[in-house]
């Protein structure tokens, strides 16, 4: 039996990608919705992933696993890549490496607050469907939108309440996503 450190190999392959098409780990947490710990605990080795990861990332590059894993396999081209990686990779390249930022909750809590403006009461919504609109607007990577959740649970209590539906989080294990309804107006004074 060959011995090898696949963990070692992979890294080496994700690096090269990442180098090439000058991306960096939080720019394939965000495709994948993770954190950029993951990523960044795959690239130093100190991570393993579920094949199901393994798969995500090589979509990002528009391949499969077992393409992305292979060594000898050639790095696509940008061309060949899909839509949305090519917009990551001009965006990468117009505003340069990303800049670690630690979101206290004032601030989050403020953007949150200024997308839910544009929303009436009784309006009903996700909080991956504000997340969404936070990251899209404010430019930001939230990686996944567990703080939107926790934001509001914690901090938007007269505002916001629970409607009592769900929807099933697509393609991943877990308690189903519950919708939210403003019983507020925000206004915005930003």
């Amino acid at each position: 039996m060959i011995n090898l450190d696949v963990s070692k190999e992979y890294s080496q392959i994700l690096k090269a990608y990442l180098t090439k098409f000058s991306l960096e780990p939080v720019d394939i947490a965000f495709f994948i919705k993770t954190n950029k710990e993951v990523i960044e605990g795959l690239l130093t080795t100190e991570r393993g992933a579920v094949l199901k990861t393994l798969e995500a990332i090589a979509q990002v590059f528009g391949l499969r696993y077992f393409q992305f894993g292979d060594p000898k396999f050639p790095i696509p081209k940008v061309s060949q890549l899909p839509e949305k990686t090519k917009e990551r990779i001009k965006y990468r390249k117009e505003f340069g490496p990303s800049i670690a930022t630690t979101y206290n909750s004032y601030d989050l809590n403020d953007k949150i607050l200024i997308i839910l403006s544009e929303y009436n009461i009784n309006d009903e919504f996700l909080p991956s469907e504000i997340g969404e609109k936070v990251n899209h607007k404010f430019e930001l990577d939230l990686p996944n939108f567990k703080q939107i959740t926790d934001r509001f649970k914690k901090g938007f209590d007269g505002i916001l309440e629970k409607t009592g539906k769900t929807k099933p989080t697509a393609g991943r294990r877990g308690r189903p996503e519950e919708y939210y309804r403003l019983i507020k107006e925000v206004q915005n004074d930003k």
